[in-house]
């Protein structure tokens, strides 16, 4: 019988001492450190959208649709939209 074991090791302090410690809102396993004390999961989820999609969302909003419309084009949530319109410089 073949076994594998998977050793991971903490984004902070390199330790391999981590423990199970609940889970997180979307269900992801999450783990402390007994080390350093850092929480968080193993392989959190990415953004969705690359750098590139949202540029071309945000130019796409800045030709004057509504805000609903580029959601609907986009399948992007309005919550998303609205902070990524707060963290974007002034229209191009």
């Amino acid at each position: 019988m073949i076994e594998e074991k998977i050793t991971y090791r903490c984004q902070a302090c390199e330790s391999t001492d981590l423990i199970k410690n609940g889970h997180s809102g979307s269900g992801k396993q999450q783990y402390i450190c007994k080390a350093c004390g850092r929480r968080g999961v193993i392989n959190a989820r990415k953004s969705k959208h690359s750098e590139a999609e949202k540029e071309q969302i945000l130019n796409a909003y800045f030709e004057r649709p509504s805000m609903r419309g580029i959601c609907r084009i986009f399948n992007v949530s309005r919550p998303t939209l609205a902070k990524w319109l707060k963290k974007s410089p002034v229209e191009p």
